[in-house]
């Protein structure tokens, strides 16, 4: 006689209702975060695809998805071009040189919100939290009014340090916050020490919030790569101008190439 006893049917059934459920609760989560996903990754692989289509392919209607043949003929012409290599060490030059600017002051300002305790040190962060909501557009015209008073109009030095006063608000209240979030006991146990504030900063804060940096550098890096207006503005030699200036001005170009022949 077998020593085994089976379960009851009811049992297996309910044990197969709560894995349907349990299955079912983590493929919803699932399914709506590939929805989204694919929502967001859309424009990016339609440009990718309309790139690798032919020039009557891209304009074509009604549009196809694949392309067919895929030709490269796009991507040689634009690295073939007389300035892009130019225009892409700008935009990084640009891009770089005011991210680290910006991060030079901002994280010991940064430090200094979050640690010291003085008079209006709130009033003064509101401050530069509101500087920072000032427009780009309205402050063109007086800062193009002293670039121009000193001659340093088409000067990349002056569009670094424009973009790095422009993100450098922001990076101080994102430093502040992950400096906040390193506990003083162990600022203090290094000051018992026998350790400066200066030592304290460099040698234990700055390498606790290292991937606070990081992800300060990388939005401050996003924001001047997709800057047009400043360097627009401020550098219209072609010489200076960015890839971002380039684009624009070549997508103006092609729309007034259509627009003014069908005028005449």
């Amino acid at each position: 006689m077998s020593m085994t006893i089976d379960k009851p049917l009811q049992t297996r059934r309910s044990e197969v209702r709560l894995i349907s459920r349990r299955t079912a609760r983590s493929i919803l989560p699932l399914s709506i975060c590939a929805i989204i996903v694919l929502i967001v990754l859309a424009p990016l692989l339609w440009a990718i695809v309309t790139a690798l289509k032919s020039e009557v392919d891209a304009v074509a209607y009604p549009p196809t998805f694949w392309p067919s043949p895929i030709s490269f003929e796009n991507f040689l012409r634009v690295l073939s071009g007389t300035n892009f290599t130019a225009e892409l060490l700008n935009s990084v030059y640009y891009s770089v040189g005011s991210v680290l600017l910006s991060m030079l002051v901002a994280a010991p300002a940064g430090y200094a919100a979050s640690r010291l305790s003085f008079r209006g040190k709130g009033a003064l962060m509101l401050v530069v939290l509101a500087s920072s909501m000032i427009p780009t557009v309205a402050l063109l015209v007086p800062i193009y009014g002293l670039l121009d008073k000193f001659s340093l109009v088409n000067n990349a030095f002056a569009i670094i340090v424009i973009e790095a006063a422009r993100i450098a608000p922001q990076n101080v209240w994102f430093i502040q916050n992950f400096v906040d979030s390193v506990p003083q006991e162990i600022e203090e146990a290094a000051f018992i020490d026998g350790a400066s504030r200066k030592q304290t900063f460099f040698s234990i804060v700055l390498p606790l919030i290292k991937p606070g940096l990081a992800a300060t550098f990388i939005l401050g890096l996003i924001t001047v790569w997709n800057d047009y207006l400043t360097v627009a503005v401020f550098a219209p030699d072609s010489a200076r101008r960015t890839l971002q200036v380039a684009i624009v001005n070549q997508v103006l170009d092609s729309l007034l190439q259509e627009v003014l022949p069908s005028r005449r």
